[in-house]
């Protein structure tokens, strides 16, 4: 056998050595990516914002006396706003500010009440005297700008987010905005929830295309149903104040069993499907959320509390009529510090509400909201 016979028939065995090397090559490759994707999702933290998103100009000298950085920000501890919306009304009936502290194993939840009275002098909103209103007031102006609906979402949002975290003196690291049909979806996507229905639950009304039929008794609820639980309120002796208490028991049901009865890897798969991010509007990127989900996962079933932001409801003197949730300006204050205060130092009273938002007009016809506010 020749030289050139010998070279032709180890040609088809380098071919195939040469395929063999590139096909290792790339696994080993796909492999590397996969570690290092596997190893970010381990390490990864959301960037969140020291600087204080609140005024904090006439307390600076009063605090450098217990710290020389009255602002310095605890480590592992993230805050949201999570606001539901009504698709009919488009306004914001579920507003809550949450925090979790990875360090102390803790969920904190306050809720704040649909009908919470803001001033209207104060926030710019001409006749808007309900705290639901900010978004959709927002949402109205860039929509009716020639601003894209999606756009106009997360412009909203960031405003709601913004005269939020000025008033009550929190720095909001994430909001998530979710409507009937993103719930209704979340919920499906979970599996559903096991609730006691404390009461009969019927209300009709044709024109919001909503419609309640529960049984009271333990059962299992979809999507839809929760929906009618957290939407009902006709048949409370204290209104919408009955349906935020019930709301808030309803979370730590959800927090409890979605932790124990999905894995976090489950969880994953659901958090990334495409249909149901397009029902919800974040901050967070996809990243963010299974980095906060891994920490959610660490909570314990009793880790979780919730609670409504310090107020009532109080009674027109002038007119008889139970309008407001008003809010009480050192109740509010200390749930904030006990709550929401990404800073190791307490966020000084001064501060919190310094333009007045919540609080009435001394002289004007809300001077009832005044002086609760105050007292």
């Amino acid at each position: 056998m020749n030289n050139n016979q010998i070279s032709e028939n180890d040609a088809p065995k380098r071919k195939r050595r040469s395929r063999e090397y590139i096909f290792w090559c790339s696994i080993a490759l796909v492999c590397v990516l996969l570690l290092g994707f596997a190893l970010a999702i381990c390490f990864y933290k959301p960037d969140v914002e020291d600087k204080p998103q609140f005024s904090t100009e006439s307390t600076m000298e009063e605090n450098t006396e217990t710290s020389a950085d009255p602002y310095k920000r605890k480590e592992g501890f993230y805050t949201f706003l999570i606001a539901g919306m009504d698709s009919y009304s488009n306004n914001t009936d579920v507003l809550m500010l949450a925090s979790l502290n990875e360090k102390t194993g803790e969920v904190k939840i306050i809720q704040i009440p649909r009908d919470t009275y803001i001033n209207k002098t104060v926030g710019g909103y001409k006749s808007l005297t309900r705290v639901n209103g900010i978004y959709s007031a927002e949402y109205n102006y860039h929509v009716n700008s020639g601003i894209s609906h999606k756009t106009s979402k997360t412009l909203a949002m960031q405003a709601l987010q913004t005269k939020l975290a000025e008033a009550l003196c929190i720095n909001i690291d994430e909001y998530i905005l979710i409507d009937t049909s993103g719930f209704r979806g979340v919920i499906d996507a979970v599996g559903g929830i096991d609730y006691h229905v404390p009461q009969d639950m019927f209300y009709e009304d044709p024109e919001q295309n909503l419609y309640i039929d529960l049984k009271a008794g333990y059962q299992h609820l979809d999507g839809l149903q929760c929906e009618q639980l957290i939407r009902y309120r006709s048949g409370y002796l204290t209104g919408d104040i009955g349906r935020v208490e019930l709301r808030g028991d309803f979370m730590i049901e959800v927090f409890r069993q979605v932790k124990n009865k999905i894995s976090i890897g489950s969880m994953i798969t659901i958090i990334r499907d495409k249909e149901l991010l397009q029902k919800i509007n974040t901050s967070m990127s996809l990243m963010d959320m299974i980095a906060y989900v891994k920490m959610a996962y660490k909570i314990s079933d009793d880790g979780i509390s919730v609670r409504t932001i310090s107020g009532e409801v109080l009674q027109n003197p002038h007119t008889g009529a139970w309008i407001y949730y008003c809010l009480n300006k050192k109740g509010a204050w200390n749930d904030i510090n006990e709550c929401l205060n990404v800073y190791e130092n307490a966020i000084d009273l001064h501060l919190f509400d310094i333009d007045g938002l919540f609080s009435g007009t001394k002289d004007a016809g809300d001077h009832y909201i005044y002086e609760y506010y105050h007292s």
